[in-house]
C-alpha cells in the first residue's frame, strides 16, 4: 500500500492540472468573445488592436506548436508578400505581368507604372485597399479545412456551398478574386453567380459581423470571426464593399 502512495498522487497533480487548463482556456474563451461584444463602441484603433492580440490569445492556448505559422489570421496579415514580388520596396506585382511596383504609385494620377496603365485600373485601385488576392484564398481554404462546408452555406447560401465542395480549388480563386477586385456586394454576387435572396443574407452577415453583433451568428461563425473573417470585413467595409 505504501509504495503505491507516489503513483497516486502523480494521478491526482495531472487529474488537477487538467482541471486548471480547460479552466483557463474556458475564461479565455469567454473573455474574447466578450470583447467581440463590445466591438460596435470600440474606436478604430481599439479594433485594430483586439484584432492583432487575438491570435496571440490563440497560439497560447488552443494552437499546437505546429500549427502557429499557418493561423488563417496571419494569411490576412498586410505583412505578407504579394505573390511573385521578392524586394519589400516593390510588393505589388502588375496585373497580367511579372512587374513589381511600390505601392505609393497604384492609382496616383500618373498612369505607365505597370504596363498597359493598369496600375490606374479601377479593379487594381480597389485590390490596393484590400488583402492580396492570395493571401484571401489561402484563408478562405484555411477556414474550409477548419469548419468544412457549414461555414460557406451560412455564408454564401447553399447552392454556391455545394459548388465549392465540388471544386473547391476553382471556387476558392474565383471567390478570392471577387473578395479582392469587385467594388460592391453586387459586383461580388455577380462574379460569383448568387442568386438575389442569398446576396441579401450575405449582406446582413457582413453587416452583423461589423456591428459586432455575434451572438446572433452560429458559434462557428463566432469561431471564424475570431480566426480572421472580422479583418477581411473590416477591410471590405473601409473599401465601399458594402456600399450601394
Amino acid at each position: 500500500m505504501t509504495k503505491s502512495l507516489p503513483s497516486i498522487f502523480l494521478v491526482f497533480t495531472s487529474f488537477l492540472a487538467v482541471i486548471f487548463q480547460v479552466s483557463s482556456n474556458d475564461r479565455l474563451s469567454h473573455s474574447s468573445l466578450e470583447r467581440f461584444r463590445s466591438w460596435p463602441g470600440m474606436s478604430r484603433h481599439h479594433r485594430h488592436d483586439l484584432l492583432r492580440k487575438w491570435p496571440e490569445h490563440k497560439r497560447a492556448n488552443s494552437y499546437s506548436e505546429n500549427r502557429r505559422s499557418s493561423l488563417p489570421f496571419d494569411l490576412l496579415s498586410s505583412t505578407q508578400q504579394f505573390k511573385g514580388c521578392i524586394d519589400p520596396s516593390e510588393p505589388f506585382q502588375c496585373p497580367q505581368s511579372e512587374h513589381c511596383i511600390a505601392l505609393q504609385f497604384i492609382c496616383d494620377g500618373h498612369p505607365g507604372d505597370c504596363p498597359n496603365n493598369l496600375d490606374e485600373n479601377e479593379e487594381t485601385c480597389i485590390a490596393a485597399k484590400r488583402p492580396a488576392k492570395e493571401n484571401i484564398e489561402k484563408f478562405l481554404h484555411a477556414e474550409y479545412t477548419l469548419h468544412g462546408s457549414k461555414l460557406f452555406t451560412f455564408l454564401f447560401g447553399e447552392k454556391l456551398a455545394k459548388s465549392i465542395d465540388e471544386n473547391n480549388a476553382f471556387w476558392f480563386d474565383t471567390l478570392a478574386s471577387a473578395f479582392s477586385v469587385a467594388k460592391t456586394i453586387r459586383r461580388f454576387a455577380e462574379k460569383t453567380r448568387m442568386s438575389s435572396s442569398d446576396l441579401a443574407h450575405f449582406q446582413s452577415v457582413l453587416q452583423l459581423i461589423h456591428d459586432g453583433r455575434l451572438e446572433e451568428v452560429p458559434l462557428y461563425v463566432q469561431e471564424a470571426v475570431n480566426q480572421g473573417l472580422a479583418s477581411l470585413v473590416e477591410k471590405l467595409y473601409d473599401s465601399g464593399f458594402l456600399d450601394q
